[in-house]
């Protein structure tokens, strides 16, 4: 051998050696595979038999799965298109013997550990689509966990296991259609499809713009085998879709008896929000339910991979590089805009709040990981979680500011504006004139704040709403401000403290912003001041919580505007409702407020 290439074995070995030594963060769970004599993984198509365990490490909120001395039985194989060819880091689909709540979600046999070898967003782009699909209310979103993975033993790095999309009562829960059925009832439903960018056997394909445009490839996940009856009803369906989308007539609306405006409008705007350019072309699933009535339901949602890399000042119907079926037709619809319009509306105003602080919990959750994943790793993931996120959260923002400009935004700002500023801080052009200062009173654990001029300001209040523009969410001293915490509130007149009130429930629509400049922090804290919540005990019939739901009955004839948040500040449900509304939630703790009332905590076993 020429000394060039022992050489370069060395170094490749080294390298190996190296990459394999990394071990796991002790930040995250950690599951170890063991493949049946260690082979290797190297099919899409064929299980290989394997054991796994869990190891939750002792930390708080998660459940340990088997043992290194008693393993529990799986399967595991490859799974994805350009992401298992694309990588080294690949991406596997697992079932296991038993179902099992791995992770903290509901029981299951099947999940998918994906890899993201090429989100280098801090592994925001699959986690922030997801976060959006629960907030526009998708019928179903899959749950999703960080993990560290051991494969045959060695360190393979941060993983996500997945809830796969399939049909199950705890995920698309539509009527199973058996295979090969040829009743002309049970054909009608029980349809998982996904509008692909592969070829597959499993699928049927259409010309698009009835029959001048693109291939579309339509590829049947439930059933898996069908009937030729079954094969023609699909074909159907999807074929008239195409022709009423493509109508002449923009002001016919006859797709929107085939197709449920509503979902789709919501499934839109998590690709808008996400600027997800491949969202239409590959990975897009929509469902259908038994019935000839029943209609084409766009979602889950699957696969951020193609999110914001390009500008942000465009919609995804333009510039993406991919063909996105249909959408860019439908969008010509006014009818379909006047949907979009009004959810987004309601995501401004009620469903946006806290995702900064949502992101800056994620990333701090996986940070020790990811470096660990980047060190085993180093072409892929990021080496620095926090300038990641940061630059996710900076092409976010544009996104949706973007959005407010071609959707329009009729929200208006409040008409006072009081300022809080960490004493210490240096304001430079941000300095309003007779900025007050705040404190903290670390003994109490909580913020004494300190105001001038204050006559508008007549109760205490609660900080209900983040919005990081550049680093972390801070006060004076880098004590963190936290949602939904009780803050005291104190007059400064003439040199001398007077506390105003402590009731936080005399106050409504108070958000507080963080706004950035440079590294300096300004707290603006918005309200209308004066205004008292409404009485609404007379509107409300129950509420009540059973496995797995919320239920709100309000009197007969009575609407009220409902909102259930998660104790984490997860909104999980806002909108209007005039009958008995049941609301799936996982099981948790939850706040329940009504006409903007003082929230009532429920809890959902």
């Amino acid at each position: 051998m020429k000394p060039f290439k022992l050489i370069l074995v060395a170094m490749l070995s080294a390298i190996a050696i190296m990459a394999g030594a990394v071990e796991p963060s002790g930040t995250l769970p950690v599951l170890h595979i063991s493949t049946e004599g260690n082979a290797p993984i190297t099919s899409k198509e064929t299980y290989l038999n394997a054991t796994f365990y869990l190891d939750a490490l002792g930390l708080e909120g998660y459940e340990s799965f088997g043992s290194a001395e008693s393993p529990l039985t799986m399967q595991i194989k490859g799974r994805g298109n350009y992401t298992w060819t694309g990588f080294d880091k690949k991406p596997y689909r697992v079932k296991l013997t038993s179902k099992a709540a791995l992770l903290g979600m509901k029981a299951s046999k099947h999940f998918a550990l994906l890899a993201h070898a090429d989100d280098e967003l801090a592994f925001l782009r699959n986690t922030m689509g997801l976060e959006l699909s629960r907030r526009l209310g998708l019928a179903y979103t899959p749950e999703q966990r960080p993990v560290e993975v051991v494969l045959n033993g060695d360190y393979i790095g941060l993983y996500f296991l997945t809830e796969t999309i399939r049909v199950d009562a705890n995920r698309v829960n539509i009527t199973e259609q058996p295979d090969q059925a040829t009743d002309p009832e049970a054909i009608t439903g029980g349809w998982l499809v996904e509008i692909d960018n592969y070829d597959d056997p499993a699928q049927i394909t259409i010309n698009e713009n009835k029959g001048s445009g693109e291939t579309m490839r339509f590829t049947y996940k439930s059933p898996e085998v069908l009937s030729q009856q079954q094969t023609d009803y699909l074909l159907t369906l999807v074929t008239n879709a195409d022709a009423a989308i493509y109508a002449d007539d923009k002001s016919d609306c006859s797709w929107m008896e085939l197709i449920d405006a509503d979902a789709l409008a919501r499934f839109y705007l998590v690709q808008e929000l996400t600027d997800n350019g491949e969202s239409f072309h590959g990975s897009c699933y929509f469902h259908k339910d038994i019935g000839n009535d029943s209609k084409i339901v766009f979602g889950p949602v699957w696969d951020f991979g193609n999110s914001f890399r390009r500008g942000t000042d465009r919609t995804i119907a333009s510039g993406t590089g991919f063909h996105q079926h249909w959408i860019g037709e439908i969008v010509k619809y006014e009818a379909f805009n006047d949907i979009v319009k009004q959810i987004w509306q309601n995501y401004i105003d009620n469903l946006s709040s806290g995702i900064d602080s949502f992101i800056a919990s994620f990333s701090a959750q996986i940070r020790e990981a990811a470096n660990c994943d980047h060190r085993r790793w180093p072409q892929y993931g990021c080496d620095d979680v926090t300038s990641a996120s940061n630059t996710y959260l900076s092409k976010f923002r544009a996104k949706t500011e973007w959005l407010k400009s071609h959707f329009g935004y009729s929200g208006a700002e409040p008409t006072s504006y009081f300022y809080m500023v960490g004493a210490s801080s240096v304001l430079g052009s941000w300095q309003p004139s007779q900025a007050p200062a705040f404190t903290a009173t670390d003994s109490e654990g909580t913020y004494t704040i300190y105001f001038d001029n204050l006559d508008q300001l007549q109760s205490g209040f609660k900080i209900i709403d983040f919005r990081d523009w550049n680093h972390g969410i801070y006060g004076s001293n880098g004590n963190p401000l936290v949602p939904n915490i009780d803050y005291t509130l104190k007059y400064m007149a003439t040199g001398t403290d007077e506390n105003i009130t402590l009731d936080t429930n005399e106050l409504s629509n108070v958000t507080a912003i963080l706004r950035g400049s440079g590294t300096d922090w300004i707290l603006r804290l918005a309200t209308s001041a004066g205004t008292s919540s409404p009485d609404c005990a007379a509107d409300i019939a129950s509420i009540s919580a059973s496995r797995g739901s919320i239920s709100i009955t309000p009197s007969a004839g009575k609407t009220l505007l409902a909102k259930v948040v998660s104790v984490e500040g997860r909104c999980i449900f806002t909108g209007a409702i005039s009958q008995c509304t049941s609301i799936a939630t996982l099981p948790g703790i939850y706040l329940v407020s009504l006409n903007n009332s003082a929230a009532t905590k429920v809890i959902v076993r």
